[in-house]
């Protein structure tokens, strides 16, 4: 392990960008940041924790934006952002987050619908497209590492949701 000198300024971003009591050093933020980790950009999540929640629920569940917001992890009304394969945001896809589904030009979709779309739009031709991977909030937090973020939740909290 290496050490580093930041200034306040920059450790203050790091802080601002953290994840509360998820990341709690600065070195969990900048991995996630910079889309470092391999398994989840959560430090505390394992994948053994999430295979916990498949074996109990016998799936692995989609992400489920109501359930994100009522978990606080989302808010509705929020905006999300829609990102290409190599992590690049999409311009003109800015989406609000309404009950289970996104609000794009006053028409609901579901995220993986209107991430292909977009996706497509941009010369992506997969017929196969994960949506909550290519949704970010404005914290350049995917759909996806939230609802990962869910699930540990609930696997350490000895739930079983369906």
């Amino acid at each position: 392990m290496k050490t580093i000198d930041v200034d306040d300024e920059v450790y203050a971003y790091l802080q601002s960008r953290a994840i509360p009591y998820t990341e709690t050093k600065p070195n969990s933020t900048l991995r996630r940041l910079f889309n470092l980790n391999t398994k989840t950009s959560f430090g505390n999540i394992s994948e053994g924790q999430i295979n916990q929640y498949k074996e109990k629920t016998g799936k692995k569940q989609k992400a489920n934006l109501r359930k994100l917001v009522e978990a606080g992890l989302l808010k509705e009304g929020q905006a999300l952002y829609l990102y290409d394969y190599q992590g690049r945001k999409i311009e003109g896809y800015e989406v609000i987050i309404s009950c289970n589904s996104l609000l794009f030009n006053g028409i609901s979709y579901s995220m993986s619908k209107l991430a292909k779309e977009g996706l497509k739009e941009k010369g992506f031709t997969s017929e196969s497209v994960r949506g909550p991977m290519h949704w970010y909030n404005s914290d350049g937090i995917s759909i996806k590492e939230l609802w990962s973020h869910y699930l540990n939740r609930q696997v350490l909290k000895g739930k079983d949701r369906a």
